[in-house]
């Protein structure tokens, strides 16, 4: 680990060749720095201290956040001045300007060496002073300092052109891919369409450095990119890995949310995978962090108060406590999360390794309300049903459905061979090469509409059995898919937003539908808070 956390911050390269220092010949890795060898085991010792005050939550790094130093949290605060201001030297455009704006407030001339103008701020004219003010939140997840997309192979014409969390999605997709067996995605294609292979990679704000130079830059005057519209586009992400890495034709359904756009995402692929649209899909969020995501957050009272924290003798680590009872908010952090998804079938085809299994997905709304970010109880109907454990359905039970779906076999076995044999009518007259094809084409159709429907008998008996039945809830129908229940479920991820409200709301709602579909009392949950 800390070898790789050296490597993606820059304190070591891979070097291959003959060392300046010595003339000796070597392989193996260098410091950046001083280029002399480090060998594998002297990596952790001589490093770590760095790593563990560069990496994760900790106090804001300006070069990781696009400048932002929330020491000095920049403002424009506009003043009239009261006296004329001294002249200062401008271009002909720059001076025509300053006088179309002020009006009567300045007073603009043609110096006499020509070429250059003067412009003088006159008594009662408004500019705009910048200040620096102190703001109170300090504290973020970060990437490791010196991450740097070049190091992955990024080329650097597209690192200029591109917002940041594109290069953040590219190198997540690329792990994800990697992860999946998966080292060049075009092998993708030896086995599936490029219409099969999707894209559902969605963000909160999208390209949030782009969308502060479409908005700030421009205004502030600042150098900005022709094409920075839409790089601030959340769709943009998922469009530059596909253009650069994936190349499918394949559906494009990009996540819109906030903090649960990893979930959107992932619910939505997993609708597209089995509604047949698709048989993998790149699925996850980005979101990057930047001074008016904290600003915001911080006016909300979303966030953590660092000053608060640090006068309450807090370290960084210990800011965000969801469940606690000093909760105070959560922690923004900017990166990316991408997994790839398949069907069963296609995971299995292609050799994947499998790391799990999606047996249910689903979101839901609040109902009424007046408050965007107050939590509610919308996803409880995900347990609803209308019948009491004690009249559970036959459906539930694995061996049920097996002997029902061998039943349903049997007949649709049964219609095959009155299909074939109804083939003997369609041979009138002699048999020639004409009749012999058609009936050949003929039995091939029933086969494969055979086929389509012992597929289907397999999706119904097998995962499809509880959809559209009031009294099988969601949830209790998807665990019986894998022959589980309630008492079965060993960890719950919560959001864990560390905030007052929520930290009650999700273990009530997660409560609440546990004891609905009948888990065993005091059987605890243990629970992982994002």
């Amino acid at each position: 680990g800390c070898i790789e956390l050296a490597w993606i911050m820059g304190l070591i390269k891979h070097f291959n060749g003959v060392l300046k220092a010595t003339g000796a010949m070597y392989v193996g890795w260098v410091d950046t720095e001083t280029e002399e060898p480090v060998r594998d085991t002297d990596v952790k010792a001589r490093y770590e201290e760095y790593i563990l005050a560069h990496t994760g939550i900790r106090l804001i790094e300006p070069e990781l956040t696009h400048g932002y130093d929330p020491n000095k949290r920049t403002l424009l605060r506009e003043i009239q001045i009261e006296h004329d201001m001294e002249p200062f030297e401008a271009t002909t455009e720059e001076a025509a300007t300053f006088k179309h704006h002020g009006g009567n407030g300045v007073d603009i001339w043609e110096n006499a060496s020509g070429g250059s103008w003067s412009v003088r701020f006159l008594k009662g004219a408004l500019i705009r002073v910048p200040m620096a003010l102190q703001a109170d939140r300090l504290v973020a997840g970060l990437v490791p300092t010196g991450w740097d997309p070049r190091r992955y192979g990024i080329p650097d014409d597209v690192v200029k052109q591109v917002d940041i969390v594109t290069c953040y999605a590219l190198v997540a997709t690329v792990e994800a891919l990697i992860r999946s067996g998966i080292t060049d995605p075009y092998e993708l294609y030896q086995y599936f369409h490029v219409s099969e292979v999707g894209n559902t990679t969605g963000s909160g704000m999208g390209g949030m450095n782009s969308i502060q130079g479409v908005f700030k830059g421009r205004f502030l005057d600042r150098e900005t990119k022709n094409d920075t519209l839409q790089e601030s586009f959340i769709s943009t992400v998922q469009a530059w890995v596909n253009m650069l890495l994936i190349s499918s034709a394949g559906p494009v359904k990009p996540g819109v949310g906030a903090c649960a756009t990893a979930v959107l995402s992932i619910d939505t692929a997993v609708e597209t995978i089995q509604s047949g649209k698709a048989r993998v899909m790149i699925a996850g969020s980005v979101d990057d962090f930047m001074e008016e995501s904290s600003i915001e957050f911080a006016n909300m009272g979303a966030t953590s108060n660092s000053v608060e924290e640090f006068a309450r003798g807090r370290t960084p680590a210990e800011m965000c406590r969801p469940s606690t009872t000093t909760r105070n908010g959560f922690m923004e952090g900017h990166g990316a999360g991408i997994v790839t998804l398949m069907s069963a079938s296609a995971a299995i085809e292609f050799g994947a390794p499998i790391y799990g299994i999606i047996a249910m997905s689903g979101t839901a709304t609040d109902k009424k309300g007046q408050s965007v970010p107050a939590p509610g109880k919308g996803v409880l109907t995900s347990a609803r049903e209308a019948s009491s454990a004690a009249t559970q359905s036959r459906l539930l039970k694995l061996d049920y459905r097996r002997r029902q779906m061998e039943r349903d076999m049997e007949v649709l076995e049964g219609r095959r061979l009155e299909e074939l044999a109804d083939l003997e009518d369609v041979v009138d007259g002699p048999l020639d090469n004409t009749v012999g094809l058609s009936t050949m084409r003929y039995a091939r159709e029933i086969e494969h509409r055979l086929q389509r429907q012992r597929r289907s008998l397999q999706d119904f008996w097998g995962n499809e059995f509880w959809k559209n039945d009031s009294e099988i809830s969601p949830l209790r129908g998807s665990l019986a898919v894998w022959g589980l229940t309630a008492d079965d479920i060993g960890v719950a991820s919560f959001h864990g937003t560390s905030t007052v409200a929520n930290d009650k709301n999700e273990p009530d709602v997660f409560n609440t539908q546990l004891k609905h579909l009948g888990r065993t009392p005091g059987h605890a949950v243990p629970v992982v808070s994002q």
